[in-house]
C-alpha cells in the first residue's frame, strides 16, 4: 500500500517532532471530547483522506519500536513462506465452509460470499473465525474509544488514526492506493448484528498472495495519521457520554456468530486431520 505523510495538527507536530508518527508514544488525552477535537482537526488538516480508527489495549510495537497494525495473517516477527502458506491453506478452508454455511441456511448473499473473496474473508475476520488478509477498522470513534478500553488491563488505551481513500461502493478497489475497502453493513445479512453497532469496515492491499516482496507494504502503519492514549476509566466519558455497551458491542442473539463459531470448529478439526494424515 502507498505510504502518505499525515498533515499534524501545532500540538501534535509538537509531540512528533522531528520523528514520525509511528515511532513515537501515543498523545495523552484526558476526555472524549477532548478526542474528537483532536480527530476533527486531523479530518480538517487530511481532507484527502477518510478516518477510520482502531481501539486497543497497548501500542504494539515492532523490533524496530515503530506502531505496526499487519492483517491477522501477516502478524509474526518472522513469518516463513511455510507458514504463511498454510494460514492461506486454512483461509481456503474456511473460506469455503463459510459458503457452504450459508448455502445450507439459505442466506441472503449467499452468492456473493461464494463467488467474492473479499465478502467472505471480511466475515471470517471480523467474527474471528481465522487468520486473514484483512485489518478490522471502525468509522466510529466511540466504538474504537470503547474497544480501547474493552477487557483492557492497563492504565490506558490507544486510539489509533488512519486515513484511507474515500469510499465509493460496498466494496472499494482503489488501485492508486493499492487498497480494498469492506463496508461490513453492506456484505453482512441482516441477521448479523454486530455491525450494525460496531460500525465495522475491513481493509487490506490489493492482488493479495500468499507470495509477498516486501512484508512491510502490508503494515497499516503506512496510513497512520495519529495515535491517542485515553484512561482506561470511567472519568475519559464524563458525565455526557458513555462507550457503548458489550451487550450491543456482541449482541448474544447474533445468528452469523453462531454461524461462524461452527464455521471454526469444522475448520479447526479438518485442519487436525490435514496435519494427522
Amino acid at each position: 500500500m502507498r505510504n502518505i505523510t499525515p498533515t499534524l495538527s501545532p500540538v501534535l507536530l509538537k509531540h512528533v517532532g522531528n520523528d514520525v508518527v509511528r515511532r513515537v508514544a501515543p498523545y495523552p488525552i484526558e476526555t472524549y471530547p477532548e478526542l474528537v477535537r483532536e480527530v476533527a482537526n486531523l479530518s480538517y488538516q487530511n481532507k484527502d483522506f477518510l478516518l477510520f480508527y482502531r481501539g486497543q489495549d497497548r501500542d504494539y510495537l515492532n523490533k524496530a519500536g515503530s506502531s505496526t497494525y499487519y492483517p491477522t495473517i501477516y502478524r509474526k516477527d518472522v513469518l516463513t513462506a511455510h507458514e504463511a502458506h498454510l494460514r492461506f491453506d486454512m483461509l481456503e478452508l474456511a473460506e469455503q465452509q463459510l459458503a457452504d454455511a450459508f448455502d445450507s441456511a439459505e442466506l441472503e448473499g449467499r452468492q456473493d460470499v461464494r463467488r467474492k473473496s473479499y465478502i467472505a474473508w471480511s466475515i471470517l475476520q471480523h467474527y474471528g473465525v481465522c487468520d486473514t488478509p484483512l485489518l478490522d477498522f471502525t468509522h466510529s470513534l466511540r466504538a474504537a474509544a470503547t474497544f480501547a478500553q474493552f477487557n483492557n488491563q492497563e492504565e490506558c488505551g490507544v486510539v489509533a488514526v488512519f486515513g484511507l481513500p474515500y469510499t465509493t461502493n460496498r466494496i472499494t478497489y482503489n488501485s492508486e492506493h493499492d487498497l480494498v475497502i469492506v463496508r461490513l453493513l453492506s456484505i453482512c445479512p441482516p441477521l448479523a448484528l454486530r455491525p450494525y453497532f460496531q460500525e465495522g469496515y475491513l481493509a487490506g492491499t490489493m492482488d493479495i498472495s500468499r507470495d509477498y516482496v516486501d512484508k512491510s507494504e502490508l503494515d497499516f502503519n503506512n496510513r497512520l495519521l495519529a495515535k491517542f492514549s485515553i484512561p482506561n476509566d470511567r472519568s475519559f466519558w464524563g458525565k455526557d457520554f458513555e462507550g457503548i455497551p458489550e451487550h450491543l458491542l456482541f449482541p448474544p442473539d447474533d445468528r452469523m456468530a453462531e454461524i461462524c463459531e461452527k464455521v471454526k470448529s469444522r475448520v479447526v478439526s479438518e485442519m487436525k486431520n490435514i496435519f494427522v494424515l
